[in-house]
């Protein structure tokens, strides 16, 4: 069976194959082909992959032959052309944002599977292409507003005098703001953290932040059964969000992480909120490609506002792109782990598996969510 891994055409550096995994593939007794330098902006040569059995193809053409595609983001409108009706294609694809690309695989009549929609079940934890992603992404947010940041983050005692510690507050309380909030503190921030999940608190406070939360009935089912965060009511977001202006006035940095599965992200900070921060803060927002949870961001640029840098992130697991796409990498092969029969060698797939039913988007030239046509 011939497994294709495809170089990413979007300036992503990020590949969906390691040399690693390629080994743990080829093992699987699949037939691997790695595109042409597909892994040179996560540091893996064409020669360590053909160490470990792969081969190395130039053309978009040749996956004509593919039976499995994987790749990092959704295909382009070439590479899905160039497969062949009944391709099991395994990446990134946003199907709730992006479909006419999911019309285009359903008219070729590609199997397509959305490693993002994986579901947050224990047996599917080694398959969780978005908390390997997003705890990336909360260490790299911090790190890259430290560097903007131009003063310490930790408290400084020295003969000239005394440096008061950096605030930081680190917007949702998932994989990335968790990590945000372990990777500030380490650092020596003082750090505070909200989420719209009374259960968040106690993660928080485990870390060392401190949690800013209006606690009232509404707060106590924020939680989805998925475990991803409920859109709020009306009222709910008033009374958060003058707690949020009180508290973020102080702050010194902000990291935005909160985002909603199929929607635009929550809009948690204001343009006014952002005019009460002092001159030299810096916000990080990594919600900013799917509508920002900062007015002010825009996707890819660094924007001032009244003296406040406003970054709007964009991809940011790409610039550690040798750590993103080892553990990237690692995913897809768990998932391929279960499509593959042991001793047959061969495709092998349970149509009513849970993980395989929950990132299932199209199939037999069908489109399997109504949510995505």
């Amino acid at each position: 069976m011939k497994i294709f891994v495809l170089k990413e055409t979007n300036s992503d550096a990020r590949v969906s194959a390691s040399p690693e995994t390629t080994k743990k593939l080829v093992e699987l007794g699949l037939d691997v082909n790695i595109q042409n330098e597909a892994g040179s902006g996560s540091n893996f040569s064409n020669d360590s992959y053909t160490a470990n059995g792969a081969k190395i193809f130039n053309n978009v053409s040749d996956i004509s032959s593919a039976d499995v595609v994987i790749k990092v983001n959704k295909p382009n409108e070439d590479e899905i052309a160039n497969m062949k009706e009944g391709t099991i294609l395994i990446s990134s694809l946003d199907p709730y944002n992006n479909k006419d690309v999911i019309k285009s695989l359903k008219e070729r009549g590609i199997t397509s599977f959305a490693m993002e929609l994986m579901p947050r079940i224990t047996r599917a934890q080694s398959m969780d292409i978005l908390s390997s992603q997003s705890n990336l992404a909360g260490y790299k947010a911090v790190i890259d507003a430290t560097y903007i940041f131009n003063k310490a983050l930790p408290m400084m005692m020295t003969a000239a005098g005394t440096i008061a510690p950096a605030k930081v507050m680190v917007f949702g309380a998932g994989v990335a703001g968790l990590q945000a909030i372990a990777t500030a503190k380490r650092l020596g921030a003082i750090v505070s953290a909200t989420d719209v999940r009374m259960a968040a608190k106690e993660q928080v406070e485990s870390l060392g932040g401190k949690f800013v939360m209006v606690e009232d009935d509404e707060a106590e089912d924020a939680e989805t059964s998925t475990g991803y965060a409920k859109e709020m009511s009306d009222d709910f977001k008033l009374k958060q969000a003058k707690l949020i202006s009180d508290t973020l006035a102080s702050q010194d940095i902000a990291i935005c992480t909160a985002l909603i599965p199929g929607k635009k992200a929550p809009r948690l900070v204001s343009r006014e909120q952002v005019n009460t921060m002092k001159p030299g803060s810096v916000i990080i927002d990594l919600a900013a490609e799917s509508g920002g949870n900062c007015e002010c961001s825009k996707p890819g640029e660094t924007i001032e506002e009244n003296g406040v840098i406003v970054v709007g992130a964009k991809n940011i697991t790409s610039t550690i792109s040798q750590d993103a796409s080892s553990l990237f990498s690692k995913n897809i092969l768990n998932f391929i782990n279960i499509l593959i029969d042991a001793e047959t060698k061969n495709l092998e797939i349970d149509w009513e598996d849970e993980i395989i039913k929950g990132i299932l988007v199209t199939k037999d030239k069908k489109i399997m969510n109504e949510e995505f046509v």
